[in-house]
């Protein structure tokens, strides 16, 4: 079993894929950077959260899981 996420973080990780893809990739750590640069002051747990989900989203779709990024 995974962890849940909050439709929070889901929306949040989306919406910075769908924006900031071509920043983004399948490292964890540019993600959280990125997340760091992108969004308002936040919690570090959360920051980690939407970079977590976000390197997911860039895997699924380096894989060809999801066809289109602008889709989420």
């Amino acid at each position: 079993m995974g962890n849940i996420r909050t439709s929070q973080i889901k929306r949040l990780s989306k919406q910075i894929v769908r924006d900031f893809h071509d920043q983004l990739s399948t490292d964890f750590q540019n993600n959280k950077h990125v997340v760091e640069e992108v969004c308002t002051p936040m919690s570090k747990k959360m920051r980690n959260l939407i970079a977590g989900y976000t390197t997911r989203i860039m895997r699924q779709f380096k894989d060809q899981t999801i066809q289109v990024l602008e889709e989420l």
